[in-house]
C-alpha cells in the first residue's frame, strides 16, 4: 500500500512524524503552546523579570523545540504587553563569528590548532560583542523597515544609536554606511560642530594670512616683516595643526575600538566620522570597546538596553542553542565546553534586565558536575534555574504524538488518536514504556514514523475499509521496537 492512501484512511493530510529537526518542523509551530516539556516554565521564567536558565539535554531531546516555544510565548507576551515587551536575541549561529575571530587573531592554519587558538583567546567580551551585533543589527533593521522613531529621544540617545550601529551593525540587507545614513535621516541626527569647526578654521586661516600680509599692505620697514610673517605662519600652523590633531585623535580612537571587536569585519571610517562630529568632551563620555576588557562591553550592553527601553522593551532574552553544531568547535567536546564556560559568570548570568537561556548538549554537563568549589561559587548555577537533563516520560511523548496527529488531520476529518491505530487488545502501557525507553522526541517520533511506513508497505493497496489490517499489529510493533531500542542505544553512545 502507498503511504498516502493509509494516511487518507485515517484522515491525515501529511506525515505527523517525518521531521527530526525542530527548526525545520512546520508541525511544531502549529502545536498548542501548552504542549511543552515539564521544564518549560523553569526555562521561560517570568518575562517581567528576566532571569537566566540552563538546560542540558542529549541530541534530539527537544532543546531547540523549547527555544522555539519560548519564542512563540514571547511573541504572544509582547502583543499583550506593548509597553513591557521583551527583546529576543537568538545566539545560535557561531560560525561567522568564529571565522572572523580566527582571521583577526591570526590563528594557525590547521583547523584543530586554529580551534585551540580561538577558544584560548575567546573571552566573555567576545560573547558580548556577538550578542550586541545580533541585537543591534536586528533592531536597526526593524526600525528602518518600520520607518518609525520615538520623537522624544535625547541627543545622547541618538548619538549612542549611531555609535552602536557603526560598531555592531552587520546585515546582509545593507552596508553599515547605508544603515547609518538612513538612521541619521530617520532620527534627525544633526551636528553643528563640523560647520562651526570649518567656519572657525576659515576665519583663523584668513586672520593668519592677513597678519602675514600686513607689512606688504602697510609698507612697513623690513625689521617688522619677519615678525608679522612669523605670526601669520604660526597662526596657520596652529589652526591646521589643531585640525590634524583632532582628526588623528578621532581616527586613532575609532581604529582602536573597531580593532577590539574581533568577531566582525569592521571599517573604522564610519566610527571616525561620527567621533569627528562631536566635541572632545562628548567624545570622552562615549563608551567604546577597549581591547579584551569586558567592563566596556557591559556598559555598551547597558546602553543598548536603555535604548530598547525607549521602545517599550523592559528586558532582553538571549537564547543560546546549537553549540555542538559549529564546525570549528565540534572538533572536540573540550573546546565546546571551554567556549561556553566563558558565559557561566555570575555577573553575566544575573545581569539586570538580561535573561540568558542556555540550551547545552548533555556531554557538557561536566561543567557543573566536575567543577571545583571555587568554580561553582564563580558560576552560582544554583541561582540560574538549572535543568540537569531534559528527560521525557512515555506519557508526555504519547500526548505530544496525539497532538501532532490532530495538527496533521484534514479539516473535514474527525480527530484521531494513536491508540486507534493499533489492533484490538494492544497494551498501551507497553507503548508508553517503549517511548519512555527511547527517551527523546527525535527517537520516539522516528520510531513511530518507521513503525507506520514499514507496516504500510506490506499491505495490499486494495484493502477494504472494514479490514482489520488497517491497524498496526503487536508482532510488527515488537520487531520495529527491538530495532529502534538497539539503534537509539548505539546513537547515544556515538553522539553523546
Amino acid at each position: 500500500m502507498f503511504t498516502q492512501k493509509w494516511r487518507n484512511h485515517w484522515g491525515l493530510a501529511e506525515d505527523p512524524f517525518n521531521c527530526e529537526d525542530a527548526d525545520k518542523d512546520i508541525i511544531l509551530s502549529s502545536l498548542d503552546s501548552s504542549v511543552v516539556h515539564w521544564s518549560f516554565d523553569r526555562m521561560y521564567g517570568n518575562p517581567q523579570m528576566a532571569a537566566p536558565a540552563i538546560a542540558f539535554g542529549e541530541k534530539g531531546s527537544g532543546k531547540s523545540a523549547l527555544r522555539l516555544m519560548i519564542r512563540r510565548r514571547l511573541d504572544k507576551f509582547n502583543e499583550e504587553n506593548p509597553e513591557g515587551k521583551v527583546f529576543l536575541i537568538e545566539y545560535i549561529d557561531f560560525n561567522p563569528f568564529l571565522s572572523r575571530f580566527r582571521r583577526a587573531i591570526g590563528a594557525r592554519a590547521d583547523d584543530r590548532q586554529a580551534a585551540q587558538d580561538v577558544v584560548k583567546r575567546w573571552k566573555i567580551g567576545d560573547h558580548l560583542d556577538a550578542v550586541l551585533s545580533l541585537g543591534v543589527t536586528q533592531f536597526v533593521d526593524q526600525i528602518l523597515e518600520s520607518n518609525s522613531i520615538k520623537k522624544d529621544m535625547t541627543r545622547k540617545q541618538k548619538m549612542y544609536w549611531m555609535l552602536l550601529t557603526s560598531l555592531y551593525y552587520d546585515s546582509d540587507r545593507k552596508t553599515t554606511s547605508e544603515a547609518l545614513h538612513q538612521m541619521k535621516k530617520l532620527i534627525r541626527y544633526f551636528s553643528w560642530r563640523p560647520i562651526l569647526k570649518w567656519g572657525l578654521m576659515a576665519i583663523l586661516s584668513l586672520v593668519s594670512i592677513a597678519v602675514a600680509l600686513i607689512p606688504w599692505f602697510a609698507g612697513m620697514e623690513s625689521m617688522f616683516n619677519k615678525l608679522f610673517y612669523g605670526l601669520g605662519i604660526l597662526g596657520l600652523l596652529g589652526t591646521w595643526g589643531w585640525w590634524a590633531w583632532d582628526a588623528l585623535s578621532a581616527r586613532t580612537q575609532s581604529a582602536w575600538a573597531t580593532r577590539g571587536v574581533k568577531i566582525l569585519p569592521r571599517n573604522s571610517s564610519n566610527l571616525s566620522s561620527l567621533l569627528a562630529k562631536v566635541t572632545r568632551k562628548e567624545r570622552k563620555e562615549f563608551v567604546l570597546p577597549n581591547g579584551v576588557d569586558e567592563s566596556s562591553r557591559y556598559l555598551l550592553l547597558e546602553r543598548f538596553m536603555d535604548l530598547l527601553e525607549v521602545y517599550g522593551y523592559r528586558g532582553v532574552y538571549v537564547l543560546m542553542d546549537r553549540v555542538d553544531e559549529p564546525s570549528l568547535l565540534s572538533i572536540s567536546d573540550g573546546l565546546m565546553r571551554q567556549f561556553v564556560e566563558k558565559l557561566l559568570d555570575i555577573k553575566l548570568l544575573q545581569y539586570p534586565r538580561l535573561g540568558l537561556k542556555l540550551f547545552l548538549p548533555i556531554e557538557m554537563d561536566s561543567i557543573h558536575r566536575n567543577a571545583s568549589a571555587d568554580q561553582l561559587k564563580h558560576m552560582r548555577l544554583d541561582k540560574s534555574n538549572l535543568v540537569p537533563e531534559l528527560k521525557w516520560s512515555g506519557q508526555e511523548l504519547y500526548e505530544i504524538a496525539n497532538q501532532r496527529l490532530n495538527v496533521c488531520k484534514n479539516r473535514e476529518a474527525e480527530s484521531v488518536s494513536l491508540n486507534e491505530m493499533f489492533e484490538e487488545g494492544f497494551d498501551f502501557v507497553y507503548l508508553k514504556d517503549t517511548l519512555s525507553n527511547l527517551g527523546t522526541p527525535r527517537y520516539a517520533f522516528g520510531f513511530l514514523a518507521t513503525l507506520i511506513s514499514e507496516y504500510v508497505k506490506d499491505l495490499p493497496n486494495d484493502l477494504t475499509e472494514g479490514d482489520k489490517r488497517w491497524k498496526i499489529s503487536r508482532s510488527h510493533f515488537d520487531v520495529v521496537r527491538a530495532l529502534w531500542i538497539d539503534r537509539s542505544g548505539v546513537l547515544r553512545r556515538v553522539l553523546n
